[in-house]
This record gives C-alpha cells, structure tokens and sequence, in this order.
C-alpha cells in the first residue's frame, strides 16, 4: 500500500477555522500579477507561489470542531483545493481527556467531508487543559498508555496506516517521564501511522534541555534553525522510531518567540541553507496565517516571499511510494 499523497512534499497547516486562514489572504497578490476574485482563490494562489502540495486542515481543538456555521466555505475550500491539484488531509488536537469523543468525531467528520487522509496531533504533557482551581496555571494533557492504544487503534480503523499520520513534539526525549511516557506513546502510534510530523518550532532552540540530553553544541550550534531541524530528525532515529517524518517548521511569531523580523530571517535561513532533504519525505509550514499583527501572526509577507524563491517542491525528498 502507498502513503497518501497529502503526506508528502511541501506542505502547510491552517490553525483555527477556515475564515481565519482565509482572512489572511483577502488582499494577496501574486508576483505574477496574478488578481483572483475571492479568498479562497487568493489563498490558492499563495499556495501555488510557494510550490505548496498539500494543505493540512484543522477540523477542532479540544473544545470541539471548527466551522460548524461555515460547513459551505469550508467545503468549497475543499472542493477549489481539489480542482487546483492540491491534496488535503483533515488534523486536529486530539487530548487525552477527549479521546473518545475525538475518535467519534474524526469518524464523523472523515464522513461528513469524504476525508480520506487524518493527522493526529497528539502532544502529551501540553499544558492546555483548564484548571478550576487555578485558572492561570492549566492541567497538562497526559495519556495513558491504554487510553492512547484504544484511540490510535480506533482512528487506524477509520483510516488505514497509509492515511494516517501523528504531529507531535520535536525531541520526545525532552517530554518523556514517568507519568508522561511520551516514547512509548509514539512507540505505541508507529505500526498504526504512515509517519509522524515532529513539531520543529525553532523558537524552541537552544534551550540548555537539548544539550542536557546529549545534544552537543559542536554538533548542533544554537541560534540556527537549520541545526535545529537536523537535531529533531536524529533524535527521533536515536530514540528507535524509524517511520517516515514530515517535519513541521515555524512560519509564526508570538507566543514567547522571537519577534517578527527575527522570525522571517530565521524562515530565510532555513530554506537558504537545509539540505538534508532526504531524510524527510515532507516538510510543512506551521502555520498558513490569520488576523496577523506586529505582536502575533503567522506567514507574513516576506516569509512567503522567501519560501516562495526556495520552491521546496521541488526538493530531493526521501522517496516513498505515494497513492
């Protein structure tokens, strides 16, 4: 059997719902001169300027799914992608305390929207679950062991390994304890999923955990996110997790990183730079934008002009037989 196509190559993911994403995009132009009529096409057009493969969707978090009173945009999104040759998989931040209304829900929505590839983002340990007692300080995401068997095994039903695919943390060694087995976790993913897609944000990196873990700085120097993605694929290899990977890179600025323009030249450098594309088989974009400002946003204008030049599509990635 072959990987989905919408795992493979350049890609990038939508965050929130599909009206977010798309509001990014209402005033884009082309360098080509290109002057489509609506978002969604202006989006498209984007993508194809970027050598863009495939979209990964979001269809919910953990208070539940995205666009239910946009079911019509979001399916006419679906419907332009598909007519533009561009592939899609649905994805959606699967917890641990919702897990079987998620297995539910995938089932549902892979039906609703005739989904035929899934991306499980699965990131124990996430500090995002509400806590009455302390609003300000929430409860991490944790799975058990029995819990994550039953869910992955589930979504697997619905799918089949080929069409489905977990994006979780970037160094699983750096998550992993006791009461948060993350290796095991993803041990326990592997024979059910055609890959994983870690979550290289770089502005993760360096942080002294890395080279606490026997991640040396000669090896992997810091403040470069080209050292930063090289780090994450070799230490999924060293912890004996041999799928396929996708990795996931930063387009974004908030959320405790750098600032904008740091962030643009940290994207600049890594498409100028990274080489070691047959490692992967795919690499995506986190996120495609939304509401952007100069304290928060995501894949502004001069990151999409220099993903655009570097046309990542048509990069040497590792080969897989692809449906």
């Amino acid at each position: 059997m072959a990987i989905n196509p919408a795992f493979a190559g350049h890609g990038i993911f939508t965050e929130g719902s599909v009206t977010t994403v798309l509001k990014r995009y209402e005033q884009y132009q082309s360098p080509s001169g290109g002057n489509p009529h609506d978002s969604i096409d202006r989006f498209i057009l984007a993508l194809k300027d970027m050598n863009i493969a495939s979209v990964w969707i979001q269809l919910f978090n953990r208070r539940g799914e995205f666009d239910t009173s946009h079911e019509a945009l979001r399916k006419q999104l679906i419907t332009k992608l598909g007519q533009a040759n561009i592939n899609w998989a649905g994805w959606g931040y699967c917890a641990g305390v919702n897990w079987q209304r998620d297995k539910t829900l995938i089932s549902d929505l892979r039906d609703k929207l005739g989904m035929t590839a899934f991306v499980i983002d699965a990131e124990p340990g996430n500090e995002v679950i509400p806590n009455p007692a302390d609003p300000t300080n929430p409860l991490p995401d944790l799975w058990s062991e029995s819990d994550f068997d039953k869910f992955t095994n589930g979504v697997q039903q619905s799918f089949g390994k080929n069409d489905l695919a977990v994006s979780t943390w970037p160094v699983l060694k750096l998550q992993d304890s006791g009461s948060n087995p993350v290796v095991k976790l993803m041990k326990i993913a592997a024979p059910r999923v055609c890959l994983f897609a870690p979550q290289a944000y770089w502005m993760t990196f360096p942080n002294h955990h890395h080279y606490d873990a026997g991640f040396s700085k000669q090896d992997y120097p810091p403040n470069d996110p080209v050292s930063y993605v090289r780090l994450v694929i070799d230490s999924w290899r060293l912890a004996g997790i041999n799928n396929p990977l996708v990795v996931s890179g930063q387009a974004y600025w908030g959320e405790g990183s750098p600032p904008q323009a740091t962030m643009e030249a940290k994207v600049d450098k890594f498409v100028s730079n990274f080489s070691d594309w047959s490692k992967i088989i795919g690499f995506n974009w986190y996120h495609g934008g939304g509401d952007n400002t100069a304290a928060e946003g995501s894949m502004s204008d001069k990151m999409i002009k220099s993903i655009s030049a570097a046309k990542l599509g048509a990069k040497p990635y590792q080969t897989a037989p692809l449906g």
